[in-house]
């Protein structure tokens, strides 16, 4: 089994392989047969150990004047210890019987436990100090500084000759510039997980809504057939040596009944995700908090072309409720962390592209939990400081939920220079999350099973989904329609497309062990292995974390609409981006109705429902695609919606069970509250 934390051995092997693959061309038949098995033997039998080397990465060839963040990632103290951070998470999730499950620990107490020794902050506040910078934030495992980009590259230098026993507790640091577009130029920038469509000619937001179809006098959806024509992928067609995956999808409902597109409004995602009977019973999220994490926010274009900074976030999110009949928040605001964002030429056109990014996430977080507060929690770059706020907002314990509609493939962090140590980093700040009763979800992207920003595309999961304390959000494509009273729910996996390059993000992740609520359920490995051409290596799958968890509406074809600098774009809006908030919404909302059980990550409750309580997992297939109407408002019992077949171009959504492309399937609002209820009492 290959775990990727050994960079030299990937470049070895890469070289080797395809020095081996000229000579085998050239061999004769048999011999064809006998070289992979050696070869696969050398491969999976080398099992390279993590580097424990600190990385460091500079802001090489910025002005040396110009502003930047310092970040020095710790490692995090007694973790892999008997009775240390993994096993009381291990109890706190996956063991029913134990004291701990479900007691959760305090900020202070994470702090107090889990740090590394004093010394080690001193030795590097006092040596950031000396070089200039001002240290921001302290937090259990790391340290953020502001200074000029002279300041901390000469920081960051010296940093290198810190003592063995400060050295030992160094994961990386990094200089991440402000008010560029790109972070740095070693380091992976982080994309939101965002697809839009244009709405054709003649078809504004304001024809759809007088076209849907309404429940009980409020818009649903729009079935349409008249858009520009959509080509549904007949053959998907796998990349490079995966020629095993050519296959041809379940027949999706664009054919079945005619559709073209049938974007949503939010009263019908609460509606198809079964979330009336709660919201009329009075649980609709009201209590409890969820922070979105995003880079620059919503912010005002026509300042914002002056480079004038002005957020309309909460702004945008009144003028959305005051269209679609939905009551405010309880509150909404915004924070800035790790500062407000700087907008320059060098950044504006990476900027607006968040602002669609976060427009979208409120505004779908609000309309699955209608009654939480909403906290926007906003960086002034698409680097690590996206993570440094996730950890502020962790440690000061501001939210219930957090929503992360973006991330990184992770092979990206395995390409010369490597940074995946940053990767093990992040996993910190997750586990805090986990161990506060925090739960984390984000999206797993929207290229199918690939990276596609590297050419030849390969297999990748995508990073902060594939982390095993985060729960990774796939994407569907969700279909209804009546007969009879009778409603037919059709809701397969948001398909790869190779015309458009997209579809739900999903695989095993490089760098995570399968975690152990996989274990529990029999996780699958439909591939064992795949080939990765720009690391040069057979990547084994078998034992590695499997992502997504779960999945929502994601297909923009079965998107929806958002409210951006005031108006109602005439954009039909999707992605995982889509998927993540709404997912949050919903554990939000679920949350209000199971007051006396913190859920914190919801990836393992679901695992264990799965596991412990079988008759309680699944909507009947035979049921969701043919249920009466009226259901709906009463509750349907299941704590999931299966999905209904389809793939990402390497990987198939086998409905009833785990899998690659949507997880574990989809949430049923009223039925995951009955089935955590149940949990509890177990």
């Amino acid at each position: 089994m290959i775990i990727m934390d050994n960079v030299v051995f990937v470049v070895w092997f890469g070289v080797i392989f395809k020095n081996i693959y000229s000579i085998y061309s050239a061999m004769s038949t048999w011999s064809r047969y006998i070289i992979p098995l050696v070869i696969l033997l050398v491969a999976f039998v080398s099992v390279p150990i993590h580097a424990q080397a600190p990385q460091y990465f500079t802001c090489y060839g910025f002005p040396p004047s110009n502003m930047s963040h310092v970040i020095v990632w710790l490692q995090l103290n007694n973790v892999t210890t008997p009775n240390g951070l993994l096993y009381l998470l291990d109890q706190m999730y996956y063991n029913p019987s134990s004291p701990y499950f479900h007691m959760f620990i305090t900020p202070q107490q994470f702090a107090s436990w889990y740090s590394p020794p004093n010394y080690v902050f001193t030795y590097i506040e006092n040596l950031a100090t000396q070089y200039g910078l001002i240290v921001n934030y302290t937090f259990p495992m790391l340290i953020e500084a502001t200074g000029n980009v002279s300041a901390a590259d000469n920081f960051l230098t010296a940093l290198q000759s810190a003592p063995a026993n400060i050295s030992q507790w160094i994961l990386a640091g990094e200089c991440i510039p402000i008010g560029y577009f790109y972070v740095n130029s070693k380091l992976p920038q982080y994309k939101p997980t965002i697809v839009k469509e244009p709405l054709p000619s003649g078809i504004t937001p304001q024809y759809l809504l007088q076209h849907a179809v309404r429940i009980n006098g409020k818009p649903a959806y729009v079935p349409l057939t008249a858009l520009t024509p959509y080509i549904p992928s007949l053959q998907h067609i796998g990349f490079d040596n995966n020629y095993a995956i050519v296959r041809r999808p379940l027949m999706p409902a664009q054919q079945e009944w005619g559709y073209v597109a049938a974007p949503w409004f939010p009263f019908g995602l609460e509606w198809m995700y079964d979330e009336l009977p709660l919201i009329y019973s009075g649980h609709y999220g009201q209590g409890y908090t969820i922070a979105i994490v995003d880079a620059f926010g919503d912010f005002n274009f026509a300042l914002a072309s002056q480079y004038v900074y002005q957020s309309i976030a909460c702004n945008d999110l009144a003028t959305f409720d005051a269209i679609f009949s939905l009551p405010p928040p309880s509150s909404c605001q915004v924070i800035y962390p790790t500062g407000v964002p700087i907008l320059t030429p060098y950044n504006l056109g990476t900027a607006v592209g968040w602002a669609w990014e976060t427009a979208l996430d409120i505004e779908y977080a609000h309309t699955m939990a209608p009654g939480a507060n909403i906290l926007l929690v906003i960086s002034p770059t698409a680097g690590d400081d996206l993570f440094v706020d996730v950890e502020y907002v962790v440690a000061n314990h501001l939210a219930n939920f957090i929503s992360l509609s973006w991330g990184a493939y992770e092979d990206w962090f395995y390409l010369p220079p490597p940074s995946y140590n940053l990767l093990y980093a992040y996993d910190e700040i997750f586990m805090q999350a986990a161990a506060e009763g925090i739960g984390v979800f984000a999206g797993s992207g929207d290229w199918g099973a690939f990276d596609v920003f590297i050419i030849p595309f390969e297999p990748s999961t995508f990073y902060p989904a594939s982390d095993p304390w985060v729960t990774g959000v796939g994407g569907t494509e969700l279909y209804v329609q009546f007969i009879n009273g009778i409603t037919q729910r059709m809701e397969t996996a948001w398909n790869w497309n190779p015309y458009r390059i997209w579809g739900s993000g999903g695989g095993y992740s490089f760098a995570f062990n399968e975690m152990p609520g996989q274990a529990l359920v029999g996780m699958p490995y439909e591939l064992q292995y795949v080939y990765e051409p720009t690391l040069g290596i057979w990547f084994s799958t078998v034992g590695h974390r499997g992502v997504p968890d779960i999945a929502a509406d994601a297909d923009p074809f079965t998107g929806v609409l958002i409210v951006l600098n005031g108006v109602l774009q005439p954009y039909l809006i999707g992605g995982t981006s889509l998927a993540t908030p709404l997912s949050a919404g919903m554990a939000a909302t679920v949350q209000s109705a199971v007051p006396a059980f913190t859920i914190g990550d919801l990836a393992p409750n679901l695992y264990l429902v799965y596991h412990y309580m079988p008759s309680e997992t699944y909507v009947s297939i035979t049921n969701v695609t043919g249920l009466e109407t009226s259901s709906f408002f009463t509750g349907i019992p299941g704590a999931m919606f299966p999905t209904l077949g389809g793939d990402n171009g390497l990987y198939w959504a086998v409905p009833g069970m785990w899998n690659p492309v949507t997880g574990l399937g989809q949430i049923n609002v009223y039925g995951l509250a009955q089935a955590l209820n149940s949990l509890a009492n177990k």
